[in-house]
């Protein structure tokens, strides 16, 4: 006999189509929908506003929720949720790794499936609350790992009688690794234009460095030029000072035009010097005459700029240190102090001071400036890291200088002042090093 059309089944048709097992098809339509968001963008907040919007139609009567670890790994943050209420949005807003269901799936990576969520003793108590009045039964938490490591976590919870299946346990699984995925490689890409943003400013600086190669040679063969005329004036000043036939008035005045044509000479020796190229030699040198020497060199800039110059030089003996290298460092302190206060109101002083202090020389270049900012402090000696505007500081004088103090056993350190301003020391081990 046979059957007709819109009959229902019989006992054994409902087994056997029982045994073919669930309707995987929503499943796939699901994981392709978060597979398609992984791989059309690198926009991680994209990819998890479709992941939980997605896994809530696995029948329609799903909340998802979906938190990531914290930088420093103690808490879980909510990033993207569906179909939670207000005080469940609030429980869960920021978890701690370890506690309650969530947490501990963060912690050590195993799956959590309940039925009757709200009488697990597990759930802390803040949320437990919520999660009654919520009558959420059947809930399930799986984390969310990339290269080994555990990032997230990601969970579904059902205001139904029915369980989570082992089908639906999988579903959630492929949707925490597509996320894991999509999160790798937005860091992946982050790093990648971090790396290439780096990339440039070292080949701007390279071209920088040229072009300041090329001024460099310039200013000394424009020192060598000056150098001669400066010879020539102080030997004829020299000469009318002694001349017996000049009256006290004019010797008063060359002996003036003596002065100042012997300090423009000794800052020309020091512009030569400093733009000298050769390779660095150690010998025992006074920390105190390369400051000096330096701020010579910088005399007149601070002048212009009403710039006092306070100094406090104690006896001190020589460190082992290469003369030029040194003054490499001296001169971006200087600078630094000089480039902070000059767009700073007055009173501007920059006061450099030189002490012995268990058996190390000690130099501080101090400014009273704006100070550093605190975020960038810690970061004050990183390569091309720098707080000046475009054109004036390409953040690698204080890091060469950290670096020049380190390989002479020293210590470079930096700190903002309790009456402001900005304090800069150098600690340099006195006499020869050990062998």
């Amino acid at each position: 006999m046979k059957r007709r059309a819109g009959h229902s089944l019989s006992p054994a048709d409902r087994r056997r189509r029982a045994h073919r097992g669930p309707d995987v098809e929503p499943h796939l339509k699901i994981l392709h929908t978060v597979a398609e968001a992984v791989s059309r963008t690198l926009d991680v907040e994209d990819v998890l506003r479709t992941a939980v919007d997605a896994l809530t139609r696995v029948t329609g009567h799903e909340i998802s929720s979906l938190h990531l670890l914290s930088k420093d790994g103690k808490t879980l943050e909510l990033r993207g949720e569906r179909g939670m209420s207000a005080r469940l949005r609030e429980v869960n807003q920021t978890l701690p790794v370890g506690a309650g269901l969530i947490g501990r799936v963060a912690l050590t990576g195993k799956t959590v499936r309940l039925d009757r969520n709200y009488e697990d003793p597990n759930v802390l108590p803040s949320a437990k609350a919520a999660v009654r009045r919520e009558q959420i039964l059947g809930f399930v938490c799986v984390a969310i790992h990339s290269r080994g490591q555990i990032l997230g976590t990601l969970s579904l919870g059902r205001k139904t009688v029915e369980p989570f299946d082992k089908p639906e346990l999988a579903l959630l699984q492929a949707a925490a690794d597509q996320i894991g995925l999509a999160l790798d490689n937005a860091r992946l890409y982050s790093e990648s234009l971090r790396q290439l943003d780096e990339l440039k400013r070292a080949h701007a600086q390279l071209i920088h460095a040229e072009k300041m190669k090329a001024v460099g040679e310039l200013a000394s063969g424009v020192a060598h030029e000056i150098n001669n005329p400066l010879t020539t004036i102080l030997g004829q000043s020299h000469l009318l000072l002694t001349h017996p036939e000049t009256t006290s008035h004019v010797r008063d005045r060359l002996g003036i035009v003596a002065e100042e044509a012997g300090r423009a000479a000794r800052i020309v020796q020091n512009l030569l010097l400093f733009a000298r190229h050769y390779t660095p030699e150690r010998r025992p040198c006074s920390i105190a005459d390369q400051t000096r020497r330096v701020l010579e060199l910088k005399g007149y800039q601070l002048q212009q700029d009403n710039v006092r110059v306070v100094t406090d030089f104690a006896a001190c003996p020589f460190v082992w240190a290469d003369e030029n290298q040194l003054q490499v460092v001296l001169l971006n302190l200087v600078q630094n102090a000089h480039q902070a206060m000059a767009k700073h109101p007055a009173p501007r002083v920059l006061t450099v001071r030189v002490w012995l202090a268990d058996r190390r020389a000690c130099v501080e270049v101090r400014d009273t400036g704006p100070g550093i900012a605190p975020d960038a402090l810690p970061r004050i000696f990183d390569p091309f890291f720098t707080t000046k505007p475009p054109g004036e500081g390409s953040g690698l004088g204080l890091s060469v200088s950290y670096g020049i103090v380190t390989e002479l056993g020293g210590v470079l350190r930096a700190a903002n002042c309790a009456d402001g301003g900005a304090s800069f020391v150098v600690e340099l081990p006195l006499g020869e090093p050990a062998i």
